[in-house]
C-alpha cells in the first residue's frame, strides 16, 4: 500500500536531517518543503514535491518549475491540495497547467480532489469532484489521486463516513476508467493511528496520505506497520 507523507511547512534544517533518519528505510513518498528538497538522499523511501509551477521558465519570482524539481531527484509532484484553493486562490486551471508541466518532465502527478462539509451534507460532492477532474488532460497515461475530504484534515475527532467514502472513491475510478487513465487512489484526511484499520480496508484505495501523523514517530511508525502487515 502507497504511504505518502506531506510534511507541509514544517521542520527546519536540522531536523529534516533528524527525520531523514526515521524514514530512510521506509518505502514511502515524502514531500518536504522546496528548500528541503536536497537533504533528502540517502533511502528506500521516494520523493517529491508539495507544488509545482504552472508555469514551465522564465521571470516567476518564488515558483518552481517541473524541470527543477526533477533534476533534484524528486518523483512526484503533490498537485492541488485544497489549502492551494483555499489560502492561495488556485483554480483548476492553474491545476491542469501543473499537471501538464508535471508530466512533460515525467514526474508523476498527485492531483487531490476536495470534498467541502457543506457538498457532503447536500450530496453534492460527486458533480463537483468531476469537475476538479476536469483538471487531468486526456493524454495523461497515469496519474495518482489523493481523495481529501477537506473537513476532515486536521480533525481531531474525524470519523470516517466508509460507505460515503467508498461511493465516492468508485466514481473518481470509474471517470478515470471511462478516459482510459491508469490510477492509483490515495484517501486522506484525518487519517491517524486511531482509524487506521478502517482506512486501510476502504474499498477501492490503493494508499493514503498523511500529514500531522507524519510528523509525530510513534503515530508514522504505527501507522506504516499496520499497512504493511
Amino acid at each position: 500500500m502507497i504511504l505518502v507523507l506531506n510534511l507541509k511547512e514544517n521542520l527546519n534544517k536540522n531536523s529534516i536531517i533528524k527525520y531523514e533518519e526515521m524514514i530512510k528505510d521506509k518505502k514511502v513518498i515524502v514531500l518536504p518543503s522546496f528548500p528541503y528538497l536536497v537533504f533528502f538522499r540517502n533511502g528506500e523511501y521516494a520523493l517529491g514535491s508539495q507544488d509545482v509551477s504552472k508555469y514551465k521558465e522564465g521571470s516567476y519570482t518564488g515558483e518552481v518549475s517541473a524541470k527543477a524539481i526533477k533534476t533534484i531527484g524528486a518523483s512526484y509532484a503533490l498537485i492541488g491540495h485544497f489549502e492551494r484553493k483555499e489560502y492561495f486562490n488556485e483554480t483548476i486551471q492553474d491545476f491542469r497547467m501543473k499537471i501538464q508541466n508535471a508530466v512533460d518532465e515525467e514526474l508523476i502527478p498527485i492531483y487531490c480532489v476536495n470534498q467541502s462539509e457543506e457538498d457532503y451534507k447536500n450530496d453534492t460532492e460527486l458533480k463537483e469532484i468531476e469537475n476538479q477532474l476536469e483538471a487531468i488532460p486526456p493524454y495523461v497515461k497515469y496519474v495518482m489521486i489523493s481523495y481529501e475530504p477537506s473537513y476532515m484534515i486536521g480533525a481531531k475527532d474525524a470519523k470516517i463516513d466508509v460507505e460515503h467514502t467508498e461511493k465516492v472513491i468508485m466514481k473518481i475510478k470509474e471517470w478515470l476508467m471511462e478516459r482510459y487513465i491508469n490510477h492509483s487512489i490515495l484517501y486522506g484526511g484525518g487519517v491517524k493511528p486511531s482509524n487506521i484499520d478502517i482506512v486501510k480496508e476502504l474499498n477501492g484505495i490503493d494508499g493514503l496520505i498523511i500529514s500531522s501523523s507524519a510528523l509525530e514517530e510513534n503515530e508514522f511508525n504505527e501507522i506504516y506497520s499496520k499497512i504493511n502487515n
